[in-house]
């Protein structure tokens, strides 16, 4: 599904004042899958869906920066344990052979918060750039619509060339991701490439060797069922953080 403007929120962080940016929702489904967009489709113009860390990276070997991408991990299913979810997250994207984590010379450069969402106060959680949030449906909030996946985005930011967004949201669906295995990684590491600026195929057919192009869209032709983001993936990131991602 394109992207498409939302009117309903994410859990707001900061008090109500902070003015909210465009919020768009990007989806993918289980079983039955939308249209999509190629991995090396980006979004451009003047509005761009990324985190606006992406340019940059000033953090050390031990401590991130505020150019840097800190997320927590939010369990809201009573079947999901949230440590071990957390955990299971920062293994997906940091610790495995193939990993978000390093892309465009670190300017992707994925930091785990300690605790919890929630446990936050709404000033600390400011400064989290990205959230997962796993719950059994995001329907009655509007977010997802039923037995989708999605991510969201929040607080727009003008950079003199385009706007891009302070904070990202992942909403996981349970059942996309309590099996802890290959399935769930591909929809950690799909949602994932959202919030660093990658899109879905766009029609059938529009398949290539890609997290965001695999087998989770079989009804559009996609077959590969890759599930940790290729070199097509993190080169189209590269063009994002370079402000080169001009096609």
């Amino acid at each position: 599904m394109p992207p498409h403007s939302r009117e309903d929120a994410p859990p707001h962080r900061t008090p109500r004042w902070i003015a909210l940016g465009w919020v768009a929702v990007l989806t993918v489904v289980a079983w039955h899958h939308v249209p999509k967009a190629h991995a090396n489709h980006t979004h451009t113009g003047s509005n761009q869906l990324h985190l606006s860390t992406l340019h940059g990276n000033n953090g050390t070997s031990t401590t991130p920066g505020d150019q840097d991408e800190q997320y927590c991990v939010q369990s809201r299913s009573t079947s999901i344990n949230g440590t071990q979810m957390a955990n299971f997250i920062e293994e997906t994207l940091a610790k495995l052979s193939t990993i978000w984590d390093g892309t465009a010379n670190w300017r992707v450069d994925l930091w785990r918060a300690s605790k919890f969402c929630f446990d936050y106060d709404s000033a600390t959680r400011a400064t989290i750039e990205y959230e997962y949030h796993i719950k059994d449906d995001f329907y009655e909030v509007s977010l997802c619509g039923g037995d989708y996946s999605c991510v969201v985005f929040d607080n727009g930011v003008y950079d003199g060339s385009h706007t891009h967004y302070k904070w990202g949201y992942s909403y996981l669906q349970t059942e996309h991701v309590n099996g802890y295995n290959t399935r769930a990684r591909k929809f950690i590491n799909h949602e994932t490439g959202h919030i660093l600026g990658l899109m879905d195929p766009s029609y059938n057919g529009h398949c290539m060797n890609s997290v965001m192009h695999n087998d989770l869209y079989a009804s559009m032709g996609c077959t590969d069922p890759v599930w940790y983001p290729t070199a097509s993936d993190k080169s189209s990131v590269t063009r994002i953080a370079d402000r080169t991602n001009t096609w």
